[in-house]
């Protein structure tokens, strides 16, 4: 965990070095304050010498001055080395996550992703700056005060450091159960997100079905598992500030009541007494910055926990052949592919050329969204099943095939952007006449005529809400702007009336003539011109041929046709 984090420092080490010198000679400066105390106390106002008062006080609010401006040097760099280093893993983690398969997706809630992102490397930063600092300097604070407070008298230092040994039993035990509280903290207040993710993602139903009574008890209950726990680690909390606060109080007794019987004895000077209780606040000061820690460290321990349990997911095995001409077959050759122990496809052979129009149809659950997740390398099926070019997949560059593929699909795709950004998305430097003749095929170019600013509408919150079907027709959109070799519809005109439907399926049909489009689809009155059907069923395929011959045989085909047009 330490190495994979001590990059990130070293990517900032410049600034690593301007805080922990600056922060160094905060700490000394905090050290010899009471040194010029001391002497002052009783050197300079003994002897009644206005100018050597003057000056020597002169000289300490120099010293204070001076810390003033290192303290806000210190801590400026310290923020500004944890916030680089944020951003430094905030893009690598995105970076990361980009790169992760659909099913990670698919397995993990987008709440808690967004919560890796942001939250986490907030915790991160923390510990990383103020963590380090605290620490650090905490401890050689104390040591420090507690090296010159025997340079002044060892018999009082070692007196006054009686109940230390108590003091810092006391901070374990109690910070035991503070660690032990702000885990349960966090979980109680996970619970109380994730119940309140839940509800919104599914408020119309809640409100349609009159469940807000119910949906208001279970908040409630979650809510009130909260407090109980903020309770008990108010209580703790207060005990361990109060018991740093009694220890400060105490030590500073002792010094007053034994440093007074060593003055009046005429073992010590006055000076001394007055530098003692100075140096034993900064103990309480260091002290309390040491408790501050527990929970610094534990989000920031969780925040890296999290971050290393994504950065080392394994990446996909990529291949290394990038294709570069044009895509003239697709050969499924003995395909078997299963989730854990259950089997999705079994024995799919099947091969596409160049400019055939093929769709698998069935029931659901017998792979064909996953045969699309198999072309576009979402998984890796066994080796030499699938070949793109005679080019087995597995050696097949990822990136450089889905360049050549586009994928229409149910999803909602579409950014908070406007229409323009949307569609150019695919296709950076498009042209306004490539951009109006995709939105036409798409049969979407009279709905964005219509709207005041055209396709600068902006699209999501801030802007219009398109119906389904709109949303379906932008995304056909892109793919009519990409062109691309291979055409994906995995339900992909599910939103559209049937007049528009048919009107698209004809432009994708005659723009993509020499094009291999897959097409996965529950209308099956959509795919009278394409060349093959593929039935699959949970042994493999069913039958296979053109819309006519399969009508014709009076098979699964026209049983499945027969029942969705009655």
């Amino acid at each position: 965990m330490l190495n994979s984090i001590f990059k990130y420092y070293l990517k900032e080490r410049k600034l690593l070095t301007y805080f922990l010198v600056s922060s160094f000679f905060v700490t000394v400066l905090d050290l010899y304050g009471p040194i010029v105390v001391q002497n002052l106390i009783d050197n300079s106002i003994p002897k009644k010498n206005i100018n050597e008062f003057f000056m020597f006080s002169a000289f300490l609010l120099t010293l204070y001055i001076i810390r003033l401006f290192l303290s806000i040097y210190s801590s400026s760099r310290g923020q500004l080395m944890g916030n680089r280093i944020k951003f430094f893993m905030r893009e690598d983690l995105f970076k990361k996550i980009l790169n992760q398969p659909d099913t990670y997706f698919m397995k993990n809630q987008s709440g808690d992703i967004i919560s890796r992102v942001t939250n986490d490397l907030e915790n991160v930063s923390a510990l990383l700056y103020r963590g380090l600092e605290d620490f650090l300097f905490s401890i050689l604070s104390i040591a420090g005060a507690m090296a010159l407070m025997a340079t002044f008298n060892l018999k009082l230092t070692l007196i006054t450091m009686i109940p230390l040994p108590i003091a810092i039993y006391f901070t374990i035990i109690q910070n035991k159960k503070l660690k032990y509280g702000y885990i349960e903290v966090r979980e109680r207040f996970s619970k109380l997100t994730s119940g309140i993710h839940n509800s919104l993602k599914t408020i119309f139903f809640i409100k349609d079905n009159v469940l807000e009574k119910d949906t208001l008890e279970k908040f409630s209950s979650k809510n009130k598992e909260l407090l109980s726990v903020e309770k008990n680690n108010i209580f703790n909390t207060s005990a361990l500030m109060s018991g740093i606060n009694f220890y400060n109080q105490l030590t500073q007794l002792i010094v007053i009541f034994i440093g007074g019987y060593m003055h009046i004895k005429g073992e010590i000077s006055f000076g001394i007494i007055v530098s003692f209780i100075l140096l034993t606040n900064r103990f309480r000061v260091y002290l309390l910055r040491l408790m501050g820690l527990v929970d610094v460290f534990q989000r920031g321990a969780t925040g890296i926990s999290r971050f290393l349990e994504i950065m080392n997911i394994p990446n996909i095995k990529d291949g290394n052949t990038i294709i570069e001409k044009n895509i003239d077959s697709i050969k499924v050759d003995g395909l078997n592919f299963a989730f854990g122990k259950q089997e999705v496809i079994k024995n799919l052979s099947i091969t596409i050329e160049k400019g055939e129009k093929v769709a698998f149809v069935g029931e659901s659950g017998v792979g064909k969204t996953t045969i699309f997740s198999l072309l576009k390398r979402t998984f890796l099926p066994e080796e030499n099943t699938i070949f793109i070019n005679d080019l087995c997949i597995h050696e097949v560059d990822r990136e450089s095939l889905l360049n050549k593929i586009a994928i229409v699909d149910q999803r909602d795709s579409l950014m908070n952007e406007t229409i323009l950004e949307n569609i150019k998305v695919v296709k950076r430097d498009a042209t306004k006449k490539e951009i109006e003749e995709a939105l036409e095929l798409a049969e979407l170019k009279e709905f964005v005529e219509s709207l005041e600013k055209k396709e600068n509408t902006k699209l999501g919150q801030g802007g219009i809400e398109l119906s389904s079907g709109q949303k379906q027709r932008l995304s056909m959109a892109r793919l009519f702007l990409k062109d691309p070799e291979i055409i994906f519809l995995d339900e992909g005109t599910s939103a559209l009336d049937n007049i528009l439907e048919k009107k698209i399926m004809d432009n994708i049909l005659q723009k993509f003539e020499d094009k291999i489009i897959i097409s996965i689809a529950h209308r099956l009155n959509t795919l009278k011109k394409f060349n093959k059907i593929v039935v699959l069923g949970k042994d493999g395929i069913k039958e296979i041929g053109d819309f006519q011959s399969l009508i014709d045989k009076k098979g699964v085909f026209f049983n499945m046709y027969k029942a969705g047009n009655l």
